[in-house]
């Protein structure tokens, strides 16, 4: 949890920092992007590749596609297992068009209206940076209204969250932005195919590993652990 407060925090300095720049310093954007994209670069590298290296990544939420994490129920329903897997996916490419259909609609606005400079793309991004915090810490729309999940440990989705907040920044094009929406499609790309091949690491029905008394983090509003695995 101290890790995940400490990015959230972090997301949340980013933000008000990039809106008093927007709304006090305009002139200086300019002036600190060179110095900055780095440095972002280099952060959300090391954040990206800790989901993907096991030694890194110890959080359920973002690593249960991994074997290492998984606890086989005995004698799961197969049939039911299928059944979740498939409503979930269904689900879930629902919100892949509605999101992909948010973000073309923002680069559309920042391409065609021309008082829109590149403030608006780092506004965006580091607002959905901030969200998907907040997300996992406070409050979720994709839970609350799509998913129906019970928590970040059994989200469909949960490793979207790069490819969402990075897909925005293919409109200011540069080695940076672009080596970290690569990444962001790589990791997605993972997952999904994780999913396919093994949806049983994704389920309680079928993974002791996401049932609530192993939970690692307080996420879904409970703020203890339970013994059962609902």
């Amino acid at each position: 949890m101290n890790r995940l407060l400490f990015k959230f925090s972090l997301a949340l300095v980013l933000l008000i920092n990039t809106l008093v720049f927007i709304l006090f310093f305009p002139e200086w954007i300019d002036v600190v992007e060179p110095f900055l994209f780095p440095l972002f670069f280099v952060y959300f590298i090391l954040d990206s590749f800790e989901v993907i290296v096991p030694a890194y990544n110890p959080s359920i939420y973002s690593a249960k596609m991994q074997k290492r994490l998984y606890i086989e129920v005995d004698n799961y329903d197969e049939t039911e297992l299928k059944k979740l897997a498939n409503r979930d996916t269904r689900v879930a490419y629902v919100i892949f068009l509605l999101y992909a259909s948010l973000i073309i609609g923002l680069g559309l606005l920042y391409r065609n209206i021309n008082w829109l400079d590149d403030w608006f793309i780092y506004l965006v991004f580091f607002t959905l940076n901030f969200a998907d915090y907040f997300c996992i810490m406070i409050w979720c729309p994709f839970r609350r209204w799509f998913l129906k999940n019970s928590c970040c440990n059994t989200c469909r989705i949960s490793n979207w969250d790069r490819i969402m907040k990075f897909s925005i920044l293919i409109f200011i094009p540069n080695i940076y932005t672009i080596t970290i929406f690569v990444i962001g499609c790589l990791i997605f790309l993972y997952w999904e195919v994780q999913h396919l091949i093994h949806p049983e690491r994704f389920y309680r029905i079928s993974n002791k590993r996401l049932w609530c008394s192993n939970c690692d983090k307080i996420t879904c509003g409970k703020h203890r652990k339970t013994t059962s695995n609902s």
